[in-house]
């Protein structure tokens, strides 16, 4: 019973948007967990340094024969 009281007093209290992203925030962590976070947090950055990865490797040959007119 004291979780429905507690989560009754939350939802009747003012809030303006930062306590609302606060208590969104740690709700969202809480759900996920810190250590699954993390993880998306640096799967999300090993991707976005693989897609760099290939582009900037198309444009690093340099030396005889890698541009247009050495053959």
């Amino acid at each position: 019973m004291a979780i429905k009281t507690q989560l009754a007093g939350l939802l009747q209290k003012e809030m303006d948007r930062k306590d609302f992203l606060k208590y969104g925030g740690s709700l969202i962590l809480a759900v996920i967990g810190v250590t699954g976070f993390m993880r998306i947090l640096l799967s999300a950055h090993d991707e976005h340094k693989q897609v760099g990865a290939t582009s900037s490797a198309k444009n690093t040959s340099v030396g005889y024969g890698s541009s247009t007119y050495g053959g």
